[in-house]
């Protein structure tokens, strides 16, 4: 007969539900530094994007062409480089 002293193994939901809180939390802990130099990117991206405007609204550039296309190249390869680092975050 069994007694309730016994020690019950865990149903197979409860280990199920276990299994996946792990794995959540594994995809959450990602490469910090990846994360960062994302967000690093990202911030690059827009104060280029601030300085190239903010420049050329207040100073007398010559060459405003070369200093827009320059600027925007710079925006755009760091903005999409950060984005394809955060994209490739797991979520939950």
């Amino acid at each position: 007969m069994a007694t309730g002293h016994e020690k019950r193994k865990p149903q197979q939901p409860q280990i199920d539900k276990q299994l996946e809180a792990t794995e959540v939390q594994n995809k959450l802990v990602e490469n910090p530094r990846k994360d960062k130099f994302a967000d690093f990117l990202i911030d690059v991206s827009k104060y280029v994007f601030t300085g190239v405007i903010i420049t050329s609204l207040f100073n007398d550039v010559t060459d405003r062409t070369f200093l827009y296309i320059l600027g925007m190249i710079i925006v755009f390869v760091t903005l999409l480089l950060g984005l394809r680092l955060t994209n490739n975050r797991k979520d939950k």
